[in-house]
């Protein structure tokens, strides 16, 4: 977190939070629910489980050391409780240990709003090494033929002999919960552990609503990139650097002294000013098409997206980057005023912009570049680090914020009216299935 990363965005049942709230301070549920069930459930079993630990202690779990009897007697819950939720008695030596999360106030990151954070420990039983040159090997020692010519009964000897080839491997991230807008944010693009992430939400009595990016236009992904492209500006300067760089080596080309223009011209080929006041650059990675029916042209170099596109009349844009940006005037040291751009959010825009089988909305290569800097202006100037409440609570703010953003600014680009949908949206159940959104 708190960089570049992918984001998997799902809904939230606004109305779900008291019950979400009552299942924290449940000490028996949240026990259950834990990274340490999960991590005895997974050493104990050789299955995968996913636990939770709260968002200012990622290894909370391992301040609570667990006998084997006690690690038994936890997973032995916590599958009870996953099978049919039946609430049992823990003893009182693990429940009212510091290993795990409870309680409101160890999930919730803003003392006013409904917003919470939570690691999400995913604990996959997964091979170490080579598995079958080991079997080979052991079959070699211990009965002198190859492992595919051995008896049933000899295989099963090497393979219990292997065992301790395998372990749990743990994997986590973070997950943020916003019941004020009625969204949840994973940085994850593994279906199967956002999977297990959404299910472990829903035993804590969050609701959680299948969305997508939807939009009424057909490959309005495509629409939006070649749409910006059309009303790009400073088209005569993104020509220019593309032909210095048919001639010359990247580092022959001559700066120019504006560095604002200069900053557009090196890192994007497109940059278009939208009525709500920002700025939307397009950058590599992109792919272009050069006519209609040909295969896409991967491209990273600005200059040569540039040259493409002008190849042919029917050129394209299929996927990019795109980064907003605000223009602001600054005052400079000396007294004197210039413009700068700060961006907002970067992000990929592409056909896997959702994970449709199991209802998440992407963001992915998504960065706020600004939020970083600006944390550490706020430190410099009060001399005081925010409290880790704080990092969470800004970061899901301004996240939240920069969706909005996107959502209003694509909007605008496919010159939606107000009453029409378009954003992050319910999927839609239609004829007894998830009416699947085409990007």
């Amino acid at each position: 977190m708190f960089g570049r990363g992918n984001w998997a965005i799902v809904g939230l049942v606004k109305e779900s939070l008291e019950a979400f709230q009552l299942n924290l301070a449940d000490p028996l549920r949240m026990a259950v629910a834990s990274q340490l069930a999960a991590g005895a459930v997974a050493r104990l079993y050789g299955s995968d489980a996913t636990g939770i630990n709260p968002y200012s202690g990622p290894r909370l779990d391992q301040e609570q050391e667990l006998n084997l009897d006690q690690q038994t007697e936890l997973a032995q819950h916590a599958i009870a409780e996953q099978e049919d939720g039946a609430a049992a008695t823990i003893p009182a030596e693990i429940l009212e240990g510091p290993g795990y999360g409870r309680g409101v106030e160890a999930f919730q990151i803003h003392g006013e709003l409904p917003w919470f954070g939570l690691w999400a420990v995913s604990n996959e039983w997964k091979n170490q090494s080579d598995l079958p040159s080991i079997k080979e090997g052991r079959s070699y020692v211990m009965l002198e033929r190859p492992y595919k010519f051995l008896q049933p009964t000899d295989k099963r000897t090497v393979d219990d002999k292997t065992q301790d080839a395998t372990a749990v491997s743990r994997t986590q991230v973070p997950v943020l919960l916003d019941f004020n807008l009625g969204r949840v944010y994973i940085e994850s693009t593994n279906q199967k552990q956002i999977h297990a992430i959404i299910v472990a939400l829903s035993r804590l009595g969050a609701e959680i609503v299948p969305v997508a990016w939807n939009y009424p236009v057909n490959n309005w992904t495509e629409v939006i990139l070649n749409q910006l492209y059309e009303n790009t500006q400073f088209r005569d300067e993104f020509a220019k650097r593309a032909e210095e760089a048919k001639r010359f080596k990247e580092s022959e080309i001559e700066k120019l002294e504006d560095r604002e223009m200069e900053m557009i011209v090196s890192k994007f080929f497109s940059m278009t000013e939208l009525r709500i006041g920002i700025w939307v650059g397009i950058s590599g990675p992109t792919r272009i098409r050069l006519h209609e029916a040909t295969p896409p042209v991967a491209v990273r170099n600005p200059a040569m997206a540039t040259t493409l596109l002008d190849l042919t009349s029917n050129a394209g844009i299929v996927t990019g980057s795109l980064t907003l940006q605000e223009s602001i005037t600054v005052t400079t040291k000396s007294g004197g005023e210039r413009n700068i751009r700060r961006d907002m959010a970067r992000f990929d825009l592409n056909e896997r912009i959702n994970l449709t089988e199991i209802g998440a909305a992407m963001l992915r290569g998504f960065d706020m570049p600004s939020h970083k800097k600006d944390v550490f202006r706020e430190i410099r100037e009060t001399r005081q680090v925010p409290a880790i409440p704080q990092f969470w609570g800004g970061w899901l703010q301004q996240l939240s914020n920069a969706v909005r953003t996107i959502e209003e600014a694509f909007r605008e680009v496919l010159e939606l009216a107000g009453d029409q949908p378009g954003g992050i949206v319910p999927m839609q159940i239609s004829g007894g299935g998830e009416e699947v959104p085409k990007p």
